[in-house]
């Protein structure tokens, strides 16, 4: 399994450009950057610049995403966790290594932790609980949340953007900022 990238606290600086940019890779991921330019109305170079930009700064990732139901694996829960403070780091580390779990999130309030989980049945479900789980030293107690129904999937969520033409933009605001300059 991969490893899972953190979140990092310092974010990089978008303009319109940018957020456009992902806004149209969010629709179709696989759009040619020719063609993202010319909806953009920037060249294929700035594109490239930007785009790689992005993938760099880990802004955002081009993937292939995966319906877990569809390849075998239709028992997908969220395990709540209350966990021991001072072994919160390991127990994050553990959890991250179980090929079952998709994510780990480290939480304030009543629950420690929440972890999204997939397995290809509910006696897979059930083993991972008693044998896998259980040996994480610092776990006091779970409580299994079995979902029925995904009605929206993160990658869909879409950054807002309030231009069209982000490129047009982006020249009026430099000629604007080159009259207020002295001369």
């Amino acid at each position: 399994m991969a490893k899972h990238a953190r979140s990092s606290a310092v974010s990089l600086p978008l303009d319109q450009l940018d957020l456009a940019l992902v806004a149209q890779l969010q629709q179709a991921g696989r759009t040619p950057l020719t063609e993202l330019a010319a909806r953009l109305g920037v060249s294929h170079g700035t594109v490239r610049n930007r785009l790689e930009r992005l993938l760099s700064a880990r802004v955002l990732r081009v993937v292939a995403t995966v319906d877990p139901a569809k390849v075998g694996f239709p028992a997908q829960v969220l395990i709540g966790i209350h966990g021991d403070l001072h072994r919160m780091a390991a127990i994050e580390k553990q959890l991250a290594e179980f090929e079952e779990v998709t994510f780990v999130s480290t939480l304030t309030g009543r629950l420690d932790f929440v972890i999204g989980a997939v397995f290809v049945s509910d006696a897979a479900l059930r083993d991972f609980l008693v044998n896998k789980l259980s040996t994480v030293k610092g776990i006091r107690g779970t409580e299994t949340f079995h979902v029925l129904n995904l009605g929206k999937r993160l990658w869909q969520w879409e950054i807002p953007v309030q231009s069209h033409h982000p490129a047009r933009e982006l020249r009026r605001g430099r000629r604007s900022h080159r009259r207020r300059s002295p001369p």
